[in-house]
């Protein structure tokens, strides 16, 4: 009874040292977070032509939103 006790208690280790070492590696997360920021979009009007302007929401990194670049 101790030889099959001590041959379950063997193979459990040894399984576990096998899993252990042949676990697959960690994926990185390299997705960058977006956040959705206003920004000031333009275009042009479709029956004037005139150049408009306004405030919007656009998905962008998160990083830029305290960001305000002048295009």
């Amino acid at each position: 009874m101790i030889v099959v006790r001590d041959a379950i208690l063997t193979a459990t280790i040894v399984a576990l040292i096998f899993l252990a070492a042949h676990r697959p590696p960690i994926v990185k997360d390299n997705q960058t977070p977006y956040c959705q920021v206003d920004v000031l979009q333009s275009m042009r009007h479709p029956f004037t032509g005139e150049k408009v302007s306004a405030w919007g929401p656009m998905y962008r990194p998160c990083g830029e939103q305290d960001i305000y670049r002048e295009i």
